[in-house]
């Protein structure tokens, strides 16, 4: 699951019924004093330093409380309660942070969410009412019929956030009726409506909050609301220690342990409740999953039913609590986990059992060395560990748990990427993509996936990625989606892309949490060129038998005459099923160019004889 639950907090003022009987306001800062005339007037909000609120919170079928306190106009604290999932943010106008649903700490150290932080400082000052301001344009584009009104749609963007924010404000009384918030990767709209006055000015006691793409529809209904009063300025100071709820049971401070690299993913063998079942190791999942079918067979019980972003769309994730849990060396208390729909996945694109994702969760315990060439895993106490090799240490800080560094292809193409060791290869996001005309070069189509489904991506060479000092030469990567358009975690504007396995089995990567740094060195394959698939021919198993789930035109898989949907019965007279199965199927397509190939293939009932010749895509 490529996103966390997004909680929307809209602390936004309403307004009280004020004299004017039509919409003849031109001058958007009219329409904004008026705004802040009926709030209580503009020298009382600005009087009101502190405010602190409670409100019963719902979200798809969870139910619990909100708690917020602030010193304005840039200490905060937020605590939210869903029984299975919760949650505190805080911020003590120095440093912002969260505590997520396992109780880990995370100093917020992303680029993007601090000019956001900023600029919501700024917002508290009331510094988009100056017309000549060099962070907000305000424009004023006209009326529109919002929640059974005529409202003014005023606009405050900020293009050091790079956020678009309309306020639609009622012609009448000049309330508060709706607010849309669009960054790049999501779009928040909230509703305003059971106008109270508390201490001279109005507040909206009901917010009901849609989040988009993902259509995750929240409400909040405050139920106690006071201003101006004493707040100790420690209470939003983080926690003086983070958690701790696993141990190395041999009493160091590592453990070693053994994992397999198979197809572009990092497997290790997890033991719960006496049952020992394989799970991916996926640093670009910012909670760890179990699949929902294996969490019953364990006798878990499921709570919730919320929308999440996976890799191709959005994704039904429900949670539950973990039981205390092992991998080798290590013992783990119990855990808050997500539950999705995962084993058929990968059994039907890989034959494997994989009941469950180890994501942020986990992973954010240790500082974990990932050694692709010798299948190695070591995960380290973060509070003893020092690095003493030679690698490149880079910044990476966290956007939604998850790293980010910096890359660039081909000398050209150079920003931010999210290091996802869930992602088989590397990707552009759509946005990017789109933005720099990535469709238009030459490649061959393909298909993937992921949490949330299907998706079309289009494959080309490029001469180079640099990471970290390191060059490496002609890697294959993805655009996501065709045309550019694509929901899902590729949809994000605010980095380039994904970086993936097929880049990363060159290095051995340390991963430190604690401090946002990602370490990478030469492994022993650095020099390795590895085959890429000859075919053009992608194969399935989406029940009992193995069918082609993709052919790439102008492959020779098209070639060969194969189509979607075909079953396959045997090559070069073998039956299928005396094969390894689809692991060895996709070792058979990455051989030597010219390698041949007889499929017998069932279509329409009928049988088939097709020949399949390799040779390179690229």
């Amino acid at each position: 699951m490529k996103r966390q639950v997004l909680i929307a907090l809209a602390l936004v003022c309403a307004l009280a019924p004020a004299a004017l009987a039509a919409a003849d306001i031109t001058d958007p800062y009219e329409v904004l004093d008026r705004h802040y005339e009926a709030l209580g007037g503009l020298d009382r909000l600005k009087e009101e330093k502190s405010l602190h609120f409670a409100a019963d919170f719902s979200m798809a079928g969870l139910t619990g409380t909100v708690e917020h306190w602030e010193i304005r106009p840039d200490q905060s604290r937020t605590e939210i309660d869903l029984e299975v999932f919760r949650q505190t943010t805080g911020d003590n106008g120095v440093t912002a942070w969260e505590v997520g649903p396992n109780g880990k700490l995370r100093i917020e150290q992303d680029p993007n969410a601090l000019a956001r932080r900023e600029v919501g400082r700024r917002l508290a000052l009331f510094e988009h009412l100056d017309p000549a301001s060099d962070v907000f344009a305000v424009t004023l584009t006209g009326v529109e019929h919002v929640e059974g009104t005529d409202c003014y749609v005023v606009g405050v963007a900020s293009e050091s956030d790079h956020v678009e924010r309309t306020w639609y404000i009622d012609v009448i009384d000049f309330l508060l009726r709706k607010s849309v918030e669009v960054r790049p990767d999501m779009q928040q709209h909230v509703v305003y409506s059971d106008f109270r006055e508390v201490n001279g000015a109005l507040h909206a006691f009901r917010q009901d909050i849609e989040v988009l793409p993902i259509g995750q529809r929240q409400t909040m209904v405050t139920t106690l609301l006071e201003t101006d009063i004493d707040i100790d300025p420690g209470f939003f100071e983080p926690p003086a220690e983070d958690t701790r709820d696993f141990v190395f049971t041999d009493g160091g401070d590592r453990a070693d342990v053994p994992c397999q690299y198979i197809e572009r993913h990092v497997f290790l063998p997890v033991t719960v409740n006496c049952r020992e079942a394989l799970w991916i190791l996926d640093s670009g999942a910012s909670m760890s999953v179990i699949d929902r079918e294996y969490a019953e067979s364990l006798g878990l019980t499921m709570s919730g039913e919320i929308k999440g972003q996976g890799a191709g769309n959005t994704v039904d994730v429900a949670f539950t609590t973990l039981p205390p849990f092992s991998v080798q060396g290590i013992g783990f208390e119990e855990q808050q986990i997500a539950a999705i729909e995962l084993v058929s996945l990968f059994r039907r694109m890989s034959d494997l059992e994989v009941v469950g994702i180890l994501g942020y969760d986990f992973l954010s315990r240790f500082v974990t060395r990932v050694d692709y060439a010798n299948n190695m895993l070591t995960f380290y106490d973060p509070e003893k560990f020092e690095y003493e090799g030679d690698g490149t240490v880079l910044d990476a800080p966290l956007k939604d748990n998850l790293f980010t560094v910096a890359a660039t292809v081909d000398g050209i193409y150079r920003g931010r990427w999210m290091l996802d060791l869930g992602a088989g290869g590397m990707t552009f996001h759509a946005p990017y993509a789109k933005a720099h005309d990535l469709a238009s070069r030459e490649g061959i189509s393909g298909v993937g996936f992921g949490a949330g489904g299907r998706i079309k991506h289009h494959f080309s060479r490029y001469e180079t990625v640099e990471l970290g000092g390191y060059t490496i030469e002609r890697p294959m990567i993805s655009m996501a989606g065709s045309d550019g358009e694509v929901a899902g975690g590729f949809s994000g504007g605010e980095l380039v892309g994904n970086l993936g396995n097929t880049l990363f089995r060159h290095f051995v990567l340390y991963l430190d949490y604690k401090s946002q740094q990602v370490v990478v060195e030469k492994g022993d394959d650095f020099e390795t060129e590895f085959p890429w698939d000859r075919s053009g021919l992608q194969l399935w198993r989406p029940d009992e038998a193995c069918e082609v789930l993709y052919v790439s035109p102008g492959t020779p898989a098209e070639d060969a005459g194969f189509q979607e949907d075909d079953v396959v019965l045997t090559i070069n007279g073998i039956d299928v099923e005396r094969f390894g199965g689809l692991l060895e199927f996709r070792a058979m397509l990455r051989e030597e160019p010219g390698t041949e190939y007889v499929f017998e293939v069932e279509r329409d009932g009928k049988r088939r004889e097709l020949k399949l010749v390799l040779r390179d895509l690229f």
